[in-house]
């Protein structure tokens, strides 16, 4: 959940980048990542929904592992769109 979270923060633009767009600029987007986040929660800690799923309880070091690798999807396409904006602009350097 937290990586497809990322991913949609990351391809809401082809080459911007989301600090020039504006990591706090979709309130719904951020909603629904807290809902996802809060729903993944509730599934992992609350007994009668851990009886349902067959869940345990995360503890830090899990929820940090989840976050770091969550992250994945938005540094890549970050990197494939500096990539992108760099030879873009090397284009419209040169001599034609």
């Amino acid at each position: 959940m937290l990586s497809q979270f990322f991913n949609a923060l990351a391809v809401r633009t082809d080459r911007q980048s989301i600090l020039k767009v504006g990591l706090l600029s979709n309130p719904a987007l951020l909603a629904a990542g807290g809902f996802g986040v809060a729903l993944m929660a509730a599934i992992s800690y609350l007994p009668p929904l851990q009886a349902v799923f067959g869940t345990a309880p995360l503890d830090a070091a899990d929820w940090a592992v989840l976050t770091a690798l969550g992250t994945l999807p938005l540094l890549a396409d970050e990197i494939r769109k500096a990539w992108l904006r760099r030879r873009e602009a090397r284009r419209k350097g040169a001599p034609r």
